[in-house]
Order: C-alpha cells, then structure tokens, then sequence
C-alpha cells in the first residue's frame, strides 16, 4: 500500500478491544518513529512516557480532560496503551532565537510530527491511534513525576480497533486548501 492510500484508510480509533494488549516490541517501534522525526534545528525537544501498566493507565485516564477540568474520553479505558508527549526545551540556533525571540518556536510543531510518525508506524503493524490534546497538567505532574514547567502537549491513546464500520474520509477539496505561487 502506498503513503497517500495508508493516508485514506488511517483515522482516529475511539473505540478499542479492551483486552487486547500491544506488546512492548511494538510499542518500541512506535517509538522509535517519533525519535526518527525531524525537528527544527535538530532538537528533538521530546520525552515520550509509555503508559501501559493497568494502574498507570488508569492514573492516565484521570488526567485526561475534554475541558473545564471534566474528565472525557470515555473510552479511554478500553486503551492498551498510551504515550505521553513531553515537550522539552529546544537547543536551537543562537539566530533563531534572535529573530523570533522564542527558543521554543518549532517545538510543538517537532512534537506533531513525532506524534503522526507515530500514528503511522502504529497503523502499519495494525494499531489504531486518536491524539488526545487537552490533559490536566497538575496530575500528569504527579502522576508521572514531570518535572514542573515542562508541558505534557499531547497523547497519543493506542490499541486495536473495536469499530466494525467502514468510514468515508471527509476532507476540504484540494482546491479549497492549496494554491500555487499565491493565495
């Protein structure tokens, strides 16, 4: 299968075998793809924290808000694993941070990218994924021993599918979204 037809059937998974469990070599590789990443300036201003023990999961599943503080996703217990993405500071070049005043320009852009690489190493071995953006900062904090001040940015929830229904991709057309030489 090629890139763009792997891009038309991959989606985000809210709903997952529960007892189905990825096994750690997986895991590494899913992993693996988001150390792969590029990043600006080489940086790789990431940590990833593999969640996959019941309890640490279920500390994880607390932490997961949908807004307001209210706990969501319900079915964020059904998942065999989690990787939390941890942004760390960037070590950029001296004229980057000149220009834009900002060491931490590119990083939480690097840290998409890891985390797509991810989505797709993950789909390749038969996982399914969905990005969870929005946690309580103060309980991955104590859940995890993040260090204060340094920004759990997403989630990225793993597992095999549940769903038995094929989906249409609905996207913006082409020409909606791109241009060339000018807007």
């Amino acid at each position: 299968m090629d890139f763009l037809e792997m891009m038309q059937q991959r989606k985000s998974c809210r709903s997952y075998q529960p007892d189905k469990v990825i096994p750690r070599e997986d895991l590494l590789k899913i992993v693996e793809a988001g150390r792969l990443s590029p990043s600006g300036c080489n940086s790789q201003p990431w940590k990833f924290i593999v969640v996959d023990s019941p309890e640490a999961k279920e500390k994880l599943c607390d932490a997961v808000v949908v807004g307001n503080g209210v706990t969501g996703a319900p079915w964020r217990h059904n998942v065999s694993a989690f990787i939390i993405f941890v942004e760390q500071p960037a070590k950029v070049m001296s004229s980057v941070i000149e220009h834009y005043k900002n060491s931490q320009r590119f990083a939480q852009g690097d840290l998409g990218a890891a985390c797509m690489n991810m989505c797709h190493e993950a789909f390749s071995l038969g996982i399914s994924s969905c990005i969870i953006g929005m946690n309580d900062q103060e309980k991955m904090e104590k859940y995890f021993g993040i260090p204060h001040g340094q920004e759990a940015r997403l989630v990225l929830a793993l597992g095999y599918s549940a769903e038995t229904t094929s989906f249409q991709k609905v996207r913006k057309p082409l020409e909606e979204v791109c241009s060339f030489n000018h807007w």
